[in-house]
């Protein structure tokens, strides 16, 4: 009998330990799968770099602090939004903050659950697309602009906004921006808060907002918004005099 039991006891383990092992495979595709297909659109884009398939974004990695170089090369990019419209009439901006792997286009729909489940393609994805709230203007001339993206394990998407709860992160990454087809709008960080729901505190300060909104796990139910002020408003393309000049033609990430 005992034999017997210990016998179905290691079945038992066997096929938890197979389903696990599905479940992890399962789980690695669909991080994969959500990468390509970000890449395919930052290619559309005409962003030549690729974000990392799986990779996670730590403080000492590579990719550093933002420097005047890797900021005034982000000030003279162009996204190419005829093509990316053609995929996807509802596009309406792209976010980048340089030095991180926050890089992605922005969609607008009438409700704000539709890209909680699909990409930019349309298509259903776990990861979603980034996308800003319904009901603001999709020119970034409200008050505030809340933007929203899922908190992936990996750090894609919006998964890397919680490194700004720490000061060495947020010292070094100061600057956001925000690409429209007839301008680009530059972003210096404010503040950041973790809410204990879904409601986000008003823009009380004087000045236009762009606040980027994720899940976060401290405790369930919990978000965290990093809120950064509007700096200038430039044609695509064009440097800001304050900015140094860009020597090489490299990517700024």
């Amino acid at each position: 009998m005992d034999k017997f039991i210990r016998s179905v006891l290691l079945g038992i383990a066997i096929v938890a330990v197979a389903y696990a092992g599905y479940l992890f495979a399962d789980i690695a595709y669909d991080y994969i799968q959500a990468a390509t297909s970000n890449n395919e659109v930052r290619s559309i884009a005409g962003i030549n770099d690729a974000d990392p398939l799986t990779a996670t974004i730590n403080l000492g990695d590579n990719l550093g602090g933002q420097t005047p170089e890797s900021i005034a090369a982000a000030q003279k990019r162009v996204i190419n939004f005829a093509a990316l419209k053609k995929i996807n009439p509802q596009i309406i901006a792209w976010i980048y903050i340089p030095n991180t792997r926050i890089d992605y286009p922005i969609a607008q729909a009438k409700d704000n659950s539709f890209y909680l489940h699909h990409d930019f393609y349309g298509r259903p994805s776990f990861s979603g697309c980034i996308f800003l709230d319904k009901d603001v203007k999709p020119d970034f001339s409200s008050h505030d602009s809340p933007v929203y993206g899922h908190h992936m394990r990996n750090k894609s998407m919006f998964g890397s906004l919680d490194y700004f709860r720490q000061a060495s992160f947020r010292n070094s990454h100061q600057i956001a921006f925000i690409y429209l087809p007839d301008q680009t709008i530059k972003y210096q960080f404010v503040e950041g808060q973790l809410l204990s729901g879904t409601k986000l505190p008003p823009n009380t300060f004087d000045f236009k907002t762009l606040t980027m909104v994720t899940c976060e796990y401290d405790q369930p139910g919990d978000h965290y918004m990093v809120r950064e002020k509007f700096l200038t408003s430039r044609p695509p393309g064009q440097a800001d005099p304050n900015d140094p000049p860009v020597t090489t033609t490299a990517s700024a990430k």
